[in-house]
């Protein structure tokens, strides 16, 4: 089900400012056609199972993981249809895999709490990504694998149904930060598996799971079209809260998340095509939202893009970055739309973060910000990293450009508005500011962006003011 999106990987020469391609009407117009096109679930509405005709109690901390499954598998042999989740306390002692053509349906006051137990998950060895490699590692939380028309819905009410992923007994096993020097640590079988991906074992040989120290990912669809996500609350993953791989029109909705553990991303598209994430509430203990393709060579080999990528009316609280471009997109990113999305933390570090390194690779091409508000960063409203993870280590030169912010209102809080770490021979290009209001900018000898390798020149400003007064750049 993999679509052949490969993307150039050869290093780019130094390039001077480039016009602006982008009418600033035209953004949102692009974006809303990029989101008409993206294809829906269509599930059957009349057929109806509730998870306690099929064994579920509520609140007596029993396994009710059998009887969601058979709730699951008894709609989608009926040739799909709606699993009801009432409200009541639902224990789940290992992961739960969605079929095609299923709706998993949380009331008002339903929880699902997920073990924090690995060896319930030993039995349950899938085929998924760790850091965006391929592996066979512990189930997510919940799976798909191959499925068509699935969903995850609830009311988006205050009493919204809750998906707890009880990640804080995984929490330990990343080693670093808080969980510096714990034990056991992900840190062997990580390095491990990114060696296996660098030397091209096939991915049936990289098993991990039980005596191994991978976590694994609260909502993780993997190969699978059609998919909502709608309407409830998603907490405490062990690892990443909403990670779909090499998925197809995905559809995320109107979703809180709430996670401060390690690794705790929000949502993380993987070589995905047509995924629209909107009014959805972060509140995570990394990147908001982090776009991913694919890791090194493992990234390379499997040579897929994401693309058509529509972010909407999103709040942004805690976290790293509000949108996030990597740092594993070995297969490319291409046509990312960030609309009217309001970032104000002073816990959140950047609203706009794009990271890789020449070992990584991959790049990132035309990326739009229209009328997005930014009222409290803590280190810069944006930024370009080249230098993540190591910086300048391999031989494939990331290539970065095609950047157009409009219309942004921002605050910056007496930080720069932006800094970019490249190398001299890949700056970044095509980049553009154009009718924008920022204030509470830092701006240091004349440079409101902070640049390592990549020229001033390279950046094209229209109609800005920065502290009150017009800026056209450095002079």
């Amino acid at each position: 089900m993999r679509q052949n999106f490969l993307w150039a990987l050869a290093g780019v020469a130094c390039v001077l400012a480039m016009p602006c391609r982008v009418d600033a009407a035209s953004i949102p117009e692009q974006a809303a056609a990029v989101s008409a096109q993206i294809q829906q679930v269509s599930i059957p509405q009349n057929v109806r199972v509730n998870v306690v005709d099929h064994g579920a109690i509520s609140a007596d901390r029993k396994d009710d993981l059998p009887a969601f499954q058979q709730a699951i598998q008894a709609a989608h042999d009926a040739g799909g249809g709606v699993v009801e989740v009432p409200v009541g306390h639902f224990y789940l002692a290992g992961p739960l895999t969605m079929l095609s053509n299923v709706e998993l349906h949380l009331d008002d006051g339903a929880v699902i709490e997920f073990s924090d137990h690995p060896r319930d998950y030993e039995k349950h060895i899938v085929l998924t990504r760790f850091e965006c490699t391929e592996c066979y590692n512990y189930s997510p939380l919940i799976y798909a694998n191959g499925a068509e028309n699935i969903a995850i819905t609830g009311s988006g009410k205050e009493r919204q149904g809750t998906i707890d992923g009880s990640g804080e007994a995984w929490w330990p096993w990343v080693g670093a930060g808080l969980w510096k020097n714990c034990a056991p640590s992900q840190a062997e079988d990580s390095e491990n598996l990114k060696d296996m991906g660098n030397s091209d074992v096939p991915v049936e040989k990289r098993v991990f799971g039980k005596g191994h120290y991978l976590r694994p990912v609260l909502i993780g669809p993997y190969a699978s079209k059609r998919i909502l996500i709608k309407g409830v609350r998603v907490k405490d993953s062990p690892m990443y809260n909403i990670y779909p791989m090499l998925c197809q029109d995905v559809t995320i909705d109107y979703v809180t998340i709430q996670a401060s553990g390690p690794n705790t991303d929000g949502i993380d598209p993987d070589a995905c095509r047509n995924v629209w994430i909107k009014d959805c509430s972060f509140t995570t203990g990394d990147d908001c939202i982090a776009i991913k393709s694919g890791r090194d060579d493992d990234g390379r080999r499997v040579g897929v893009a994401t693309e058509n990528v529509v972010i909407e009316n999103n709040v942004f609280h805690d976290g790293h970055g509000g949108v996030t471009v990597g740092s594993e997109i070995a297969g490319g990113v291409h046509h990312v739309y960030s609309i009217g999305n309001r970032m104000d933390s002073p816990n959140l570090r950047w609203a706009y973060r794009f990271k890789t390194n020449s070992q990584r690779g991959g790049g990132l091409t035309d990326f739009y910000a229209y009328g997005d508000t930014i009222q409290q960063v803590s280190r810069a409203v944006m930024t370009v990293d080249m230098g993540y993870a190591g910086g300048d280590i391999g031989g494939y030169t990331p290539d970065i450009h095609g950047l157009h912010f409009e219309n942004i209102t921002a605050n910056a809080h007496h930080k720069p508005l932006g800094t970019i770490e490249t190398y001299e021979r890949n700056p970044v290009y095509d980049f553009t500011w154009k009718d924008c209001t920022l204030t509470g900018v830092n701006v240091y000898s004349g440079q409101a962006i902070r640049c390592e390798n990549t020229p001033q020149t390279n950046i094209a400003y229209q109609n800005v003011t920065i502290n009150g007064k017009p800026y056209l750049g450095p002079r």
